[in-house]
Parts: C-alpha cells; sequence; structure tokens
C-alpha cells in the first residue's frame, strides 16, 4: 500500500462522518469486512497496513463519538439558570453592546437544583449584553463605564457567573450557517447569557499559552496606536487572523474574493517561514539543524495565531520538509499533507466539518496533483519548436498557474459552504497576494521593532501605513471593476456529483493526466465525460415533487414554494420588528435561494404590508434580484413597492387564481371588495388567504388574518375542506391568541399546522391557548422557533416532511 497515511487520513474522515450521521452498525460491519479483507486479495497491501488503517478508522469513530455524543452532557441544564467557575481562554470581544468571553467551565450547577450539575472541562461562551449607546442616561453611562473597567478581563482569568445557558442554534434554514457545529470546532458546546452584575474574578491562572496571548495583545494594542483603523485591523487580521475587524473592510476583500489574506493560512506561514530561513542561511546553521530554530518559532506562530487549522497544517508540511531536506530524505507532500490532517483531527475532530479547514486542505491538494503537471505542460507547448534557448515559466504564469490550482480544489467547498465565487479572484490574487507578502513582513518588522524601540513608531509606521493604505486602493479598484463586470460572480448551491465528476475530470484532463494517445483512454475518457454530460442535462427532466419550505426567520412569515414544473415562488419575506445591522435577505432569503440554485422568481405574493412580512421582499425587489411579478392584496397600503417601477404588480383579491403549467393552483380567498389601502392596524385582516393545490394535496397560508375574518371564511372552509382535504394549515399571524378559533381549526380540520414563529419572542406566540387547541383537534404543530425551516415534499398524493434543526 503506497502512502499509507493518505489512507489513514481518509479512514479517520470516515470514521468521524459515520458517527456524526450515524450510519448504521451493518454498513460499519461491511466497510470493516471489506478492509481486513483487502490483504487475503490484493498482494501489495500489508496486514500490518490493513491494521494500521482499521486503527484509525476506529480511533476516527472514537473522536467522533467524544464531540457528537448520542446524548448531550448538558442537555438538563438547557433554559436553566447556572452559577459555574471558569477560566478565560481567550481576550473578550466587545461588538456593538455586547461583550463576548469564550471560557473553559470547571463546573456548572443549576441554581434551583444544586443536584443538577455537570463536573469536568465544558467550553462554554458567555455573552454580556449592554443597553444600546443612544438610549442610555448620563447615570447609566458612568455604571457602563464602570462595569466596562471591572471586566478588563484577561485570559486565565478565573470567573465566577450566574446566568441562562442554551443549546447553539444549529443550520436552520437552506443554506443557514451552522452555528452550533462551528462552536463544537472551537470545543464550546453551551452558551450562556448573564448580566454584568453577574460576573466575579475569583482568580487567575498562568500558562505558557495565557502569556503568549498576552503578548499578541499588546502588539495589537501597538498597530491600534500606531495606524488608522483600517490599516490596523488589516494589519492584525494578517498577522494575527484577528476575525474582531471592521465589516466593512472584510467585505471589500471577501468581494474581490481574496477573504483567505484576512485568515492566517498557509500563505502567511510560508511568508514567515521564508524569513526565518534566510536568517538561519545568513547567519550560516547548517540544514541539518534549521529544525531544531523553526520548531519553537513556527509553534509560537500557531499559538499567536489561536491554533488556527491551516496554519497547522503549513507549519506541519514545512516541518516534514525542512527535516527531509535536513536529512537528505525524498519529499512526499501528500504524505506531508495527511499527516498535518492527521494530527489536527485528532485534537479537534469537528474540524473536518468546518470551510477553513476544508478550504485549506483542498488548496494545497489541488497544487499538488495540478501544478506540476500544469507547468510542464505549459513549458513543453511554448518550447514544442526550441531546440536551444528553452524558456521557463515567469511569475506571472506561475502566479496564474498557482492560483488556478488553488481555485480547482477549492471551488466546490465554496460554493457548497457560501454559495457563491467570483472569476475577478484571479486577478485580484495576482496583484493583492504579492502585495499582503510584502505588508505582512514589513508589519511583523514593525511590531517587533517597536515592542524593543517604541519611539521608531512615527518612522517606522509610515511605510507601513503607505502599504496598507495601497491595498485598500486597489482592493476599492478591483471591486468597482468586478461591479462593472457583474457576470464575473457565480451565485449558486453545491455542485452535483455529476457536475463535481466533469469538473474534476476537466481538470485532470487539462493538466496531461490521461495519456489520449492510447484509444483506450482516450475511448474511456469521452464515454465517462458523456454520461457525466448526459446526467447533468437529463436530471432537471425528471419528475419533481412539489416543496415549500417555511423558512424560519425569526418573528415573521416567508413561505419558499418550488412546483414541479421548475416555478418557483415567495410568499412574504420576513422582516425584523425592531432595527438591525444585516438584513433578512443577507442572513436567510439569499443563502435559502443561491442554496437551491434558484436564480429567478417567477412570483413574490406579500400578503400584507406589515415590516416582519415585507422587509425581505423589498430587499429582494430593489436589490434587482429577478422577479417576474410582484403580487399582493387589493387593501396593501405599501406605496414604496406600488410605484417602483422594477417589477411588474397585480394586485389579487378573493376568487384571484394562479395555474400553473405543471398543475399547482393558488387560489385567493381573502380580502374582498374594491382596492383600498387599509391603514397599518388594519393591515392583518387585509391578508392574502391562499391555498396550494397540487393533486389530492392542499396547503392553506393564512398570512395574519384574526378572528373576524376566520369566523367569515370558516363556513366557506368548511364546505371547500369538504370537497378537497386541508392536510396542512400555515397557522395565521404567528400562533397569537387573536387568531386560531376552534371554529376556524375545525372547518379546516388539517393533519398538521406549521407555526412560523421567532424563539423568546416579546409577544409570547404562540399563545397557550392556540397550542392548546390543536392539541385537542390532534393536529401535529410544527414550529420554527423549536425545529427551524419546515420542509414539506409532496409528489401529489403524499407527503413528507422535514425539518433543519434535527
Amino acid at each position: 500500500m503506497k502512502r499509507p497515511l493518505l489512507w489513514g487520513f481518509v479512514t479517520l474522515c470516515l470514521g468521524i462522518v459515520a458517527v456524526y450521521y450515524r450510519f448504521p452498525v451493518w454498513a460499519l460491519l461491511v466497510f470493516v469486512a471489506l478492509l481486513i479483507g483487502m490483504p487475503f486479495f490484493l498482494r501489495e497491501i500489508k496486514i500490518t497496513q490493513t491494521v494500521f488503517v482499521l486503527g484509525l478508522f476506529g480511533l476516527g469513530a472514537f473522536l467522533g463519538y467524544g464531540v457528537f455524543p448520542d446524548t448531550d452532557v448538558l442537555e438538563n441544564l438547557y433554559q436553566k439558570d447556572v452559577s459555574l467557575i471558569g477560566v478565560v481562554t481567550d481576550y473578550p470581544i466587545r461588538t456593538e453592546n455586547r461583550l463576548t468571553i469564550n471560557l473553559t467551565a470547571k463546573e456548572l450547577v443549576a441554581t434551583t437544583d444544586e443536584n443538577n450539575r455537570h463536573e469536568g472541562a465544558t467550553g462554554i461562551r458567555a455573552t454580556i449584553y449592554y443597553p444600546a449607546d443612544e438610549d442610555t442616561t448620563a447615570e447609566q453611562e458612568v455604571s457602563k463605564n464602570d462595569e466596562k473597567q471591572q471586566l478588563d478581563l484577561a485570559p486565565g482569568d478565573v470567573l465566577l457567573l450566574q446566568g441562562q445557558l442554551s443549546q447553539p442554534a444549529g443550520k436552520r434554514n437552506p443554506g443557514g450557517f451552522d452555528y452550533q457545529l462551528y462552536l463544537k470546532s472551537l470545543s464550546i458546546d453551551g452558551l450562556l447569557t448573564i448580566e454584568p452584575e453577574n460576573i466575579e474574578r475569583i482568580g487567575q491562572e498562568t500558562t505558557l499559552y495565557y502569556q503568549i496571548l498576552g503578548i499578541k495583545r499588546a502588539l495589537e494594542n501597538q498597530s491600534d496606536a500606531s495606524f488608522s483603523a483600517d490599516v490596523s485591523d488589516l494589519l492584525k487580521g494578517v498577522v494575527f487572523g484577528e476575525k474582531n475587524i471592521n465589516e466593512d473592510l472584510a467585505k471589500r476583500f471577501q468581494d474581490a474574493g481574496v477573504t483567505h489574506v484576512l485568515s492566517v493560512s498557509g500563505l502567511h506561514v510560508g511568508y514567515v517561514f521564508l524569513v526565518l530561513s534566510f536568517l538561519l542561511m545568513a547567519i550560516k546553521i547548517n540544514k541539518r539543524y534549521w529544525i531544531l530554530f523553526l520548531a519553537p518559532a513556527l509553534l509560537f506562530y500557531v499559538a499567536i495565531t489561536g491554533f488556527a487549522a491551516p496554519v497547522i497544517r503549513a507549519s506541519i508540511m514545512l516541518l516534514c520538509l525542512t527535516w527531509g531536506q535536513g536529512l537528505h530524505r525524498e519529499r512526499d507532500t501528500l504524505n506531508q499533507l495527511c499527516l498535518a490532517g492527521l494530527v489536527i483531527l485528532g485534537i479537534w475532530p469537528a474540524q473536518l466539518f468546518q470551510a477553513g479547514f476544508q478550504l485549506s486542505m483542498a488548496a494545497v491538494l489541488g497544487i499538488i496533483l495540478f501544478y506540476g503537471p500544469l507547468l510542464y505542460a505549459y513549458e513543453k507547448r511554448r518550447n514544442k519548436k526550441r531546440v536551444h534557448h528553452k524558456s521557463q515559466p515567469g511569475p506571472m504564469v506561475q502566479g496564474l498557474v498557482l492560483t488556478f490550482c488553488a481555485t480547482v480544489g477549492t471551488l466546490p467547498i465554496l460554493l457548497y459552504h457560501f454559495n457563491s465565487f467570483t472569476l475577478m479572484s484571479f486577478f485580484s490574487n495576482l496583484l493583492v497576494v504579492p502585495l499582503i507578502g510584502v505588508f505582512l513582513l514589513a508589519g511583523i518588522g514593525f511590531l517587533g521593532i517597536v515592542s524593543i524601540v517604541p519611539f521608531l513608531s512615527p518612522i517606522l509606521s509610515v511605510p507601513v501605513t503607505f502599504l496598507g493604505e495601497s491595498i485598500i486602493v486597489v482592493l476599492d479598484g478591483i471591486n468597482d471593476l468586478g461591479a462593472a463586470a457583474n457576470i464575473l460572480g457565480i451565485n449558486r448551491g453545491g455542485l452535483s456529483l455529476a457536475e463535481t465528476g466533469l469538473f474534476l475530470l476537466l481538470v485532470f484532463l487539462i493538466s496531461g493526466y490521461f495519456y489520449l494517445r492510447q484509444p483506450y483512454v482516450r475511448n474511456t475518457v469521452m464515454s465517462l465525460a458523456l454520461v457525466l454530460l448526459l446526467v447533468m442535462l437529463a436530471t432537471p427532466l425528471f419528475p419533481r415533487d412539489l416543496v415549500v419550505t417555511v423558512l424560519d426567520v425569526g418573528q415573521g412569515d416567508c413561505i419558499l414554494i418550488e412546483t414541479p414544473g421548475g416555478l418557483n415562488y415567495l410568499v412574504d419575506g420576513g422582516g425584523y420588528l425592531f432595527e438591525r445591522s444585516n438584513r433578512v435577505s443577507d442572513q436567510v432569503l439569499y443563502p435559502a435561494l443561491h442554496s437551491k440554485n434558484i436564480r429567478e422568481l417567477d412570483a413574490i405574493f406579500l400578503t400584507h404590508n406589515h415590516v416582519d412580512h415585507s422587509q425581505g421582499v423589498e430587499e429582494l425587489i430593489f436589490d434587482g434580484y429577478p422577479v417576474k411579478n410582484l403580487f399582493m392584496s387589493v387593501q396593501t397600503n405599501n406605496e414604496k413597492l406600488l410605484n417602483q417601477q422594477l417589477v411588474p404588480v397585480s394586485l389579487l383579491k378573493k376568487g384571484s387564481v394562479i395555474e400553473g403549467s405543471d398543475g399547482v393552483t393558488i387560489t385567493v380567498y381573502n380580502p374582498d371588495g374594491r382596492i383600498i389601502a387599509k391603514e397599518d392596524e388594519q393591515q392583518n385582516n387585509a391578508s392574502l388567504v391562499m391555498t396550494i393545490s397540487y393533486r389530492n394535496i392542499n396547503l392553506l397560508l393564512c398570512g395574519d388574518i384574526e378572528a373576524e375574518v376566520e369566523k367569515q371564511l370558516a363556513a366557506e372552509m368548511q364546505a371547500l375542506s369538504a370537497a378537497r382535504d386541508f392536510q396542512i394549515i400555515k397557522i395565521p399571524h404567528h400562533g397569537s391568541k387573536t387568531s386560531s378559533t376552534q371554529e376556524f381549526i375545525q372547518a379546516i380540520d388539517p393533519e398538521t399546522a406549521v407555526i412560523s414563529v421567532g424563539a423568546n419572542n416579546s409577544f409570547n406566540h404562540p399563545s397557550d391557548e392556540v397550542m392548546d387547541r390543536l392539541d385537542e383537534e390532534a393536529i401535529t404543530a410544527l414550529r420554527t422557533d423549536q425545529m427551524g425551516a419546515v420542509e414539506i415534499i409532496s409528489n401529489g398524493e403524499y407527503i413528507d416532511i422535514k425539518n433543519y434543526v434535527n
């Protein structure tokens, strides 16, 4: 077996994946049996190698169970007030009106039941909320300043805390971010919400790592004192991988496709390694002993960047390279990559599911597989007719090939996690990455010198400032160019298996992996490519189901409808009742649409004009997202949407019917009457009430109607229900006690009720009366605050319902 580390890494990953997805026992036994039988069928595989691989598979399963156990160790403490003693593991982060503290809890105890406790090290993220600055009185401001001073915490501080413990939210929507899984990769299991007065420093622990973090904080403070906010944030991001930087600056890098330079990765470690190598050569240290100097230096850099997975990966690979050169051993980069992966997953198994780890490994794998062959193919073609003075690829060509190889490796992962990719990244990487390298080295030099000789700061900061501002100017220019050529941006969900296979086949073909002069090879490659292409083209032609997804937009409504014929409708767009810095379209709608590869909406239905329904609709339309039709109630008062010229507007009332060619019909039952703009307080009862019908399946969407309209509709709905069964209802007005009357619910007689509602909302939705009523009628209630998005899938005869939290 060649490269046992490669097979070991693959089986370790399989062990973790098998536990995370809870593979059935029989599948695991079959896999183990296949591994055990391999030495008896393949002579080149030794029994010791099989034992090694099996051991790593078992280790992966063991590590997986440690991180993803069957039962949560904190389950009995969630949603309870707890007291805990914990050690701060990093400097707290202050953003707007909150302070976030990561700590390792030694013990957690429920304040109302001392027997309900958890002992042992547990990662906790604690958050302290302060009043918004504009709402504070002078007395509150003094108090808040005292609290900030009191909470000047540092790593190693031992704290006594009291607050409410909660479970981190998982993936709640299609294309959404799995916050729980992200925290698992940081070894954090629970969230604690506390008041400023319920935190007390009771001690201090000192370790070498905490002292290194103290050095990092001192250097960051020096950066803040020496540069403008943007240049300082850029320096902290590039040198330390600091995440708490200006959002606008981070957005500029993301738009240009070079956000990776703000997350310390192999690129940054490579520059640091280069400088250290020059220093060792300058003082004439024998290469055999380089590792004695490089290992502690790189370990220090790994620690100061917070043990980021890409930094660990790059450091291990560079140390393996150095050790091999010192011993005059042949290097195997793929084995080095797998060794780095084994070390990282052996310590943090949940990193396997994180974009940072996957992108770091995939980028290097792409370079390993394709960089050499592509450069060779380029040289061969360029020098085809040259006998003497053969040319070598220049830095520009090498940079382009390197960027292409890294992009090939990361593209499927970028689309899967972020649903976007910009072709401008080829251009921006060529310009920005070299500048970032110079800026990184200049910044490290500046911080190193100024920490020893502080009075040189005003002089030495000038060239660093110039470099930082130049990078930002170049970045803005690239983004302006990208905005002018917006066709270079790709927004879509992850690649299908057929698309991924065809993509990789083409890359391997371009790289010269296939000897096409042999008919057998040529025919095989062409046949495989043709099969994959046919699968891609034929997949959309297969019969599809009706999919109705009630998205989790908090205290609001948003329903995405995908019909069997490929039509896409959106009913409401959600919205926030209280002003927030982020938009509901960016948080929920765009990720959901891109993840499902929906490039345009055939229609948007706005049931009524309240912000928790209309905000997302307005954002989509005024962003210029492709929408063919906008349907609103004849009683809407949304002048902003009525007067816009971007999307054709039609007003619906009782009796309006939208019928698709695929058999999906939308029928409107409310409101009735002429066109008249109702006031805001009357908008609930002006809501569109619609049925979605497909063959024998019927869903009723009720907007925010209240008892008055329900009474008017009850008799009609009862007659309609007798003619065609209503399987599902979207409960009116988020389960308010002013809606969902017993008469109305009995008239419809659904099997399932979906309630779109925000967790811990101030309206106490859904009301206990409504929940009791549904229970009395034996109606299954599905709540988005508990289950995340609820997805209803039907072929017109049967219904399958799933939710995103589980």
